[in-house]
């Protein structure tokens, strides 16, 4: 499994959120770098599960990242236990985890 070196994991707590639109609910988008975009799939409870609120998010945190100019690459990862655990295929119900 491959590990960020410890300097890197530091230096991850130290990013700051570059959109302008509200926070999502599904991940969490940050500048470790100025050309960097950042996008953490952020729903623990169901091992970042991908669900159609995820995508939503998703997409609208890549069109975002894609305006900026000064974004040269867009990393997308998940938590340290999993990146995606799977698709869930009833996403239309409120709580799909």
């Amino acid at each position: 499994m491959f590990r960020l070196p410890a300097q890197s994991r530091v230096a991850l707590h130290r990013t700051r959120r570059f959109f302008s639109s509200p926070a999502y609910d599904n991940i969490l988008a940050s500048r470790p770098k100025p050309s960097v975009a950042l996008l953490t799939l952020n729903r623990p409870k169901a091992l970042n599960a991908l669900n159609t609120p995820l995508f939503n998010d998703l997409n609208h945190a890549l069109k975002e990242a894609e305006k900026d100019p000064a974004v040269g690459a867009i990393v997308i990862t998940g938590s340290p236990k999993a990146f995606a655990g799977n698709v869930l295929v009833n996403s239309g119900t409120a709580d799909c985890a």
